[in-house]
This record gives structure tokens, C-alpha cells and sequence, in this order.
């Protein structure tokens, strides 16, 4: 479901208090350009002491003949009602959620009515699915596996610091994101080292209660659509309209298709022969055969090169630098999509048992909740 949003509200639809007598900070200049100058609003001490979670603010004060137009809103849905985004939102929790940021703005100052927060109109928006894992799979070893992944150019592939111990996989550019990683490690971290650097106070006290537990995994997709740009394509290539309110967005169908289409077409599709159960090479050979009888066997032996060498160590990724090296960028592209229809061939019926955990759980795509550990 919904994980962080952000909200543009327009000025004149909002009554902004001043509070300083009752310990409410005012708005902090950020940053100032020959255009405007930029001004946060984010919880004071009070508030983050009070255990609750609170939305950040930031407004605009443009110069010359530009309006001040809008207040952007940014907060963690499942945190703001949850206080953690292990639990996961359901629809029916929209006008709770709506109920609870009013009496949050209201605290900071800002009064705003029911219905314009409902139709807000939406500038960035993160999805997240929490997956726990079964049959002793654990998160660390399905993101080693995916780390071996072949993605598009357009990604800038980083490794965290945390990738070599397989708990993070983090693939962006400037307009959107693909984060998976080990939540219940995640818990665990510094606010310097985590990938959730916004954790509450009760969300970072699951972490003891969590490891209790040493058989619980939970890996956490996270699509992250950062620029409204990019949100609007993403979700008319998906069939929805663009430029969506809050009440729009809030839709179970909509994560879900986001994230289940992030997954197939960025990690599964593109590497399936990565995902493959074990097999000898003369049996991958037979699988070739079974599956395309009319294949020559200079090409199956070469899709079962292919295949070989796209598993071994770092997988994909390795084999591209290898290969750019000596040749142009669509030899490579040639060689990918080789490999793509090698590993269609090979993983028919034969994807390994933690791939189609993912599937499952993505194509059911059940809210996740934990165990009521305390009184939130």
C-alpha cells in the first residue's frame, strides 16, 4: 500500500496560525534564490517527544509577479496511524488517516478542512510491500540473488553499505526508485546507516521484539515515484488517470499493480535465468531442447553459455563490464535479450520456491500487520 506522500495543499485553503506563545515553532527559512525563498516546518521537540508522528512542511515565498501558490505536505502514511510501516494501510483506513493528519497539521498550526486533504493533489508518492518470508528463506539471501540482477542503463545500480551482507538493493535515478531490503535488520540501524531514516520511537522498539523471533524475515519492496512526472506515467501506462488527489492514490489496486510491475519488468522478467532451481549443465541443455525441439545446437550451447555465466558470482551486471569493454553498447543489448529468452526457455515451471513466495505474495498482496507488541 501507500507508504510516504506528498501533498500539495494550496495557501488559500489553509489557515495558518501563529503559535509561538503556546511553544509552537514558526516557519524556518531554508534556503532563499533570486526566485523565492524556501521555508520548512517540521515537529518540534514537544512533538517528536510526545511519541506521535508528525508530517514536514514546506512552503514557498516567490518574488516579482509568481503567487504563492502551495504548502507541500510530506509524511509516512502507515507511520502516521500506525507509528510503524510494518503494518500495512488497508482503503478503509482513509478516513482515519484523513481524521488523524487534520489533528496533526492543527498541533503544528495549520488548520486545513476535511476535504481539501482528501482531494489534495498528489506531487510523489512511495509504495511499499512487506513479504515475510517462509520454508527458511531469508532476506539477506534473496538480495544477494538479485543483486546479480541485469538492469536498464537508465538505473544507476548502488551498492549501500550494507550490500555485501545482502541487506539492501537500492536502484534509482532522479525520478524514481526500487528499494528492497531486510526490514527487520533495517530495525535495527542508526539513523546514519538505516534505508527508513524516519523511524518513530515505537517502530524502533519492534526491533528487540522482532529478533526474539530469529525465524521471522520480512523483505520490503519499496517503488519509489519521487517526481510527479515520472508518478503520472507510471500510472497512465498502467491504466489510471494522471495528476491524482489523495482520495485517488489511497487504492490497494494501485500499489499493487505499481510494485507488482516494478518486480516483473525490472528484477524477475529481465533475469529469469538467474532465478532458476539448480541443475547440471547437460540437464539445462536437455531443458533447452525440451522446451524449443527445433533449436540448433550451436545456439543451445550458446544459451547455455549464457546462462552459466550470467549466474556465476555478481551475475549480469559483471558480465556487462566484461563485455562493454571490447564491444558497443548494443552487442550488449543483443546479449541481454539472448539471455532473457535462454532464461524463458530453461525456468519453465522451474523458478526457484522463494521467486514464487514473491510472486504470491505480491499478486495477493494482503496487508502485512504485526503483533500488537504495546500500547501505541
Amino acid at each position: 500500500m501507500i507508504d510516504t506522500i506528498c501533498l500539495l495543499i494550496p495557501k488559500d485553503k489553509m489557515l495558518i496560525l501563529d503559535l509561538a506563545n503556546q511553544g509552537v515553532p514558526s516557519w524556518n527559512l531554508y534556503s532563499k534564490t533570486e526566485q523565492y525563498d524556501k521555508f520548512v516546518k517540521n515537529p518540534s521537540k514537544r512533538d517528536l517527544d510526545s511519541g506521535l508522528y508528525f508530517p514536514r512542511l514546506t512552503g514557498y515565498k516567490r518574488k516579482g509577479f509568481y503567487k504563492d501558490a502551495n504548502v507541500r505536505i510530506e509524511f509516512s502514511v502507515p507511520k502516521l496511524l500506525f507509528l510503524n510501516n510494518l503494518d500495512e494501510l488497508e482503503e478503509k483506513d482513509f478516513s482515519e488517516v484523513i481524521d488523524t493528519l487534520q489533528d496533526r497539521l492543527k498541533t503544528m498550526g495549520i488548520v486545513v478542512n476535511k476535504p481539501i486533504l482528501q482531494n489534495a493533489s498528489v506531487s510523489a508518492v512511495h509504495f511499499g510491500k512487506n513479504i515475510k518470508l517462509e520454508d527458511g528463506y531469508t532476506a539477506s539471501h534473496l538480495i544477494s540473488e538479485m543483486n546479480k540482477v541485469n538492469l536498464r542503463k537508465t538505473f544507476d545500480f548502488a551498492r549501500s553499505r550494507y550490500i555485501n551482507d545482502g541487506q539492501s538493493l537500492y536502484a534509482h535515478t532522479t525520478a524514481h526508485q526500487l528499494v528492497i531490503y531486510d526490514k527487520v535488520s533495517d530495525l535495527g540501524k542508526d539513523k546514519k546507516r538505516a534505508i527508513d531514516k524516519d523511524q518513530p520511537p515505537y517502530q524502533r522498539s519492534l526491533f528487540g521484539e522482532l529478533k526474539k523471533s530469529e525465524m521471522l524475515e520480512i523483505i520490503r519492496f519499496e517503488v519509489r515515484l519521487s517526481q510527479k512526472q515520472k508518478m503520472n506515467s507510471v500510472l497512465e501506462k498502467l491504466g489510471y488517470a494522471k495528476n491524482p488527489t489523495f482520495r485517488d492514490i489511497f487504492r490497494v489496486e494501485i500499489a499493487q499493480k505499481v510494485v507488482l510491475d516494478y518486480w516483473k519488468k525490472l528484477i524477475k522478467e529481465r533475469n529469469l535465468g538467474l532465478f532458476s532451481i539448480s541443475l547440471t549443465q547437460k540437464d539445462i541443455l536437455r531443458t533447452l531442447y525440451l522446451a524449443n525441439p527445433k533449436l540448433k545446437p550451436t545456439r543451445a550451447i550458446y544459451y547455455l553459455g549464457l546462462f552459466i555465466v550470467g549466474k556465476d558470482e555478481n551475475g549480469m551486471r559483471e558480465l556487462r563490464s566484461i563485455v562493454t569493454k571490447k564491444a558497443h553498447d548494443r552487442t550488449w543489448y543483443r546479449i541481454a535479450k539472448d539471455m532473457q529468452t535462454a532464461g524463458e526457455l530453461i525456468t519453465k515451471n522451474k523458478l526457484r520456491d522463494w521467486v514464487t513466495q514473491i510472486d504470491s505474495a505480491l499478486v495477493n498482496y494482503k496487508p502485512y500487520k504485526i503483533q500488537n507488541y504495546g500500547n501505541k
